[in-house]
């Protein structure tokens, strides 16, 4: 019994259970060190969405695009800031990721676009650089790199 998963660039056989497991590249999936992220399983939802329902979007497994503004590098509790409506940082998110999981990590500086896959988690409640008591979606990543 063949299985395809797709996991990588290489061609990849791994033989388990007597089941022969071929992995290949897709462009439609990205990897995860502990599993295949499979676009189809998230859904795109923009930020004016998050922003106005979060509630509504809670524990949803979504993906989306955007610019990092900031990245805190944590041994436990890694994240970026990111802006995913062009240049607008009014429009950004807390990306949590697992710093130890992520491959390209070390090229993610501002500026730089990424792509992410992950769940919506509860907005959290910040204070801008003018005193003001705002709040913003959360999302905790499965799977960060950059944009292709």
């Amino acid at each position: 019994m063949f299985k395809r998963v797709v996991l990588g660039i290489s061609l990849i056989t791994l033989i388990s259970g007597g089941s022969i497991i071929s992995m290949k590249y897709n462009t439609t999936n990205a990897v995860n060190f502990d599993r295949v992220i499979r676009r189809k399983d998230y859904n795109y939802v923009s930020f004016q969405n998050l922003y106005e329902n979060p509630q509504l979007y809670e524990g949803t497994k979504i993906y989306q695009y955007g610019t990092v503004e900031k990245v805190v590098f944590n041994r436990d509790s890694s994240y970026m800031l990111v802006v995913l409506n062009g240049k607008d940082q009014s429009n950004a998110i807390k990306l949590n990721f697992d710093y130890s999981k992520s491959d390209n990590a070390n090229r993610f500086s501002v500026g730089t676009e990424v792509r992410f896959y992950g769940r919506v988690a509860k907005s959290e409640e910040y204070e801008t650089g003018r005193g003001r008591e705002t709040s913003r979606p959360v999302i905790n990543a499965n799977y960060v790199d950059l944009k292709k």
